[in-house]
């Protein structure tokens, strides 16, 4: 039997970090946060896991979607 569907809010809020030329952002689900995403202007998005992990991908977007991912790879 399969389990409900649950409500999950994702949020995506600047830090103070930011100024011209570099980006920070904090990706939360339900008030937790799972990561932050770096940029630099013109360069690949850095992305940081909570556990440490660090990788690169093209975009901010692509980086949501990664953490969401290992989000979900290991809460199941």
């Amino acid at each position: 039997m399969a389990k409900g569907n649950k409500k999950i809010q994702v949020e995506v809020k600047e830090t103070p970090n930011n100024k011209e030329g570099f980006t920070e952002l904090e990706l939360y689900v339900n008030d937790e946060k799972i990561g932050k995403l770096q940029q630099v202007e013109g360069q690949s998005v850095i992305v940081t896991t909570n556990s440490g992990t660090e990788s690169k991908v093209k975009t901010v977007d692509e980086g949501v979607n990664k953490l969401i991912m290992e989000y979900n790879l290991h809460q199941i």
